[in-house]
């Protein structure tokens, strides 16, 4: 007995099968999302190569949204202007920053946000329907390329400066200055016994001069010991000449003859005493001088008298 085939069930199998897959591709296609979304907007100063719409959004690595458009900025073409859907719950704070990142080595790129301290204000949808923005920094991968352009630039300039530098002329002038210096090595070497003799020579009369600034306080107390002496020699010089002549006055006055003769012998004694005290003041004051002299110029002993400074015009 053969089983009956409703072909009218079938049909309307076939016919609603058709329809819930057309209705899924649609859904499909039309990309329902039933997640709240906030629009913002980044510009990019650098090449957006690899970035396309529908690229994802992520926020320290967690999906938060997906690339809504990409264009250059009209009021700027040297800016890239990319709108971005975001979930309304993600925190994108005041401090919040976009950069581009590139997965692996696909080349596919994406916008990464980071930054967004805690205590930093959230940032919220504009009342009057304009769309927030959110800074953006350079990706490291333009960082890296931009240090090695520039390390690249300074090592051709310290090429050109090194090929500057270690020119014909300046190859001679060194080795010029090599053959100087091996002159005076040799000139040295040869004269060093001299030079010894003149280091011995320094040596010796340095010690001669410490021991001369040694002696040099005793031979100033001697000179004012000296000169102590003669004052009190003088003293006593003139009072003796005092006595002689009062002892004259009184013989002249007791005896004629013999007072003068006493008389003209006091006189010729004080003359010579007036001499002698004249001698020994000389003495004191050339003394006194070199007194003077040794305390401004204590290495006038070695090198004699200092030589006077030059006058105007000399």
């Amino acid at each position: 007995m053969e089983s009956k085939v409703n072909y009218a069930l079938v049909g309307l199998f076939v016919l609603v099968l058709t329809v819930v897959t057309i209705v899924a591709g649609m859904w499909l296609a039309s990309d329902v999302r039933f997640t709240r979304y906030h629009p913002y907007v980044v510009y990019f100063t650098e090449s957006v190569a690899g970035l396309n719409p529908n690229a994802p959004v992520k926020y320290r690595g967690v999906n938060v949204g997906r690339v809504e458009k990409m264009q250059i900025d009209p009021k700027n073409p040297t800016r890239v202007r990319i709108l971005m859907d975001i979930a309304a719950d993600t925190p994108i704070r005041t401090d919040t920053y976009a950069m581009l990142k590139v997965q692996g080595l696909t080349g596919i790129a994406f916008v990464e946000l980071e930054g967004g301290a805690k205590g930093e204000p959230l940032t919220s949808p504009l009342p009057d329907g304009t769309i927030a923005e959110i800074p953006s920094k350079t990706s490291f991968s333009n960082r890296l390329d931009e240090a090695l352009s520039h390390a690249a630039v300074t090592i051709d300039q310290i090429g050109n400066r090194l090929m500057a530098l270690l020119d014909q002329t300046t190859i001679e002038s060194f080795h010029k200055t090599l053959h100087h210096l091996e002159r005076m090595t040799a000139e040295l070497d040869r004269d060093k016994e001299h030079l010894h003799k003149i280091l011995t020579n320094a040596d010796t009369f340095s010690s001669t001069l410490a021991q001369a600034g040694q002696s040099l306080p005793m031979l100033l107390n001697n000179i004012n010991r000296l000169i102590k002496d003669y004052d009190q020699l003088s003293l006593k010089l003139s009072a003796t000449a005092a006595t002689l002549t009062q002892l004259g006055e009184n013989l002249e006055k007791t005896s004629g003859s013999v007072g003068q003769d006493l008389r003209k012998t006091s006189r010729t004694l004080e003359a010579e005493i007036r001499r002698l005290s004249l001698a020994v003041a000389r003495a004191a004051r050339d003394l006194s001088s070199l007194t003077r002299k040794l305390d401004n110029h204590p290495n006038a002993l070695l090198y004699g008298n200092p030589q006077p400074p030059p006058g105007p015009g000399e």
